[in-house]
């Protein structure tokens, strides 16, 4: 008997212990779906929120300038012709693209100027209280530096590039000489220069390396290298190795020469402009130095005879 309620007591408390085991599980799964959800409802609140503090952190500059002068990009770009999307892509190129300027960038930035120019002569000439010729002039001034000043600008890097790569050929050459006697290729040789110097010269070689690699004549990245840079004395170049290329001749050989000719040429061009130098300083020694000169040479002597006219009675 004693044994029958100790196996009824066996089974009330495993009927007990499965009930209670059922609901623990059943709460534990509630509760872990409920941290799930939980979990899930503060992430999307936290990305919002990150969302959002990010927009917010920018500045005002990035949140409402930047965008509208993207826009403002879109539509000029929309409303340029292709020619003058291509002359700009050439002075660009030419200029060597300075601060990182792009096509749709300079296209904009004229477009602002130019409109900026012609508001702010308006106003100059509404508002200034000044004579109407000078209100005109102002006006003028004003408008002629939002039309021209972009381009002017381009001019002024392009003028400085040339003149940059016009002073740095011979050296390149001789290093491109150097290297060629050495027993390396040509493409070889650009590859040396570019390694050991730095410059607008060396920039248009890694330009037509890259663009050999990507598949361009040789002949061809050479031609557009001259075509882009617009200086005579890198056609010359050019033309030299192609003619090389096509007889056979040595490559070292024609790039000496070449150094010795731009050389030549350098030396010649000083020549020139000390030679002009005297006619550039005619005009400022007659009206700005020899004035001042007589002034201060011949003012005491006249001042002293003119006073003793005055005391004879003269």
């Amino acid at each position: 008997m004693a044994g029958l309620f100790i196996v009824i007591g066996i089974l009330v408390f495993a009927a007990i212990a499965a009930l209670i085991a059922g609901f623990a599980t059943e709460s534990h799964a509630v509760r872990i779906w409920e941290r799930v959800e939980d979990v899930q409802q503060r992430s999307r609140v936290v990305m919002e929120g990150t969302q959002l503090d990010t927009e917010l952190s920018k500045s005002i500059g990035e949140r409402l300038i930047v965008p509208g002068l993207q826009r403002m990009r879109d539509h000029v770009m929309q409303l340029a012709p292709s020619q003058a999307k291509a002359t700009a892509r050439d002075k660009l190129d030419r200029a060597g693209s300075p601060s990182g300027l792009t096509v749709d960038s300079f296209l904009t930035l004229r477009f602002i100027f130019v409109f900026g120019g012609l508001i702010a002569a308006g106003a100059l000439f509404i508002l200034w209280p000044g004579a109407t010729l000078h209100r005109w002039l102002g006006s003028g001034l004003l408008a002629l530096l939002g039309i021209l000043g972009p381009d002017y600008y381009l001019d002024l890097k392009i003028r400085g590039r040339q003149y940059t790569i016009r002073k740095s050929l011979p050296d390149v050459i001789d290093l491109l000489v150097v290297s060629a006697e050495a027993g390396t290729g040509l493409d070889g040789a650009l590859a040396v220069v570019t390694k050991r110097k730095q410059g607008p010269l060396v920039d248009e070689f890694n330009r037509v390396l890259a663009e050999m690699r990507l598949g361009k004549s040789r002949q061809q990245a050479w031609h557009d290298m001259a075509k882009r840079v617009d200086l005579d004395e890198l056609r010359m170049l050019v033309a030299a190795l192609r003619q090389a290329e096509q007889l056979g001749v040595s490559i070292a050989k024609t790039l000496r020469t070449q150094a010795d000719s731009l050389r030549t040429q350098r030396s010649l061009r000083v020549r020139q402009i000390a030679a002009s130098l005297a006619i550039k300083m005619l005009f400022p020694l007659i009206f700005f130095i020899l004035p001042a000169l007589f002034i201060t040479v011949l003012g005491p002597g006249l001042i002293t005879v003119f006073r003793g006219f005055k005391e004879l009675g003269w």
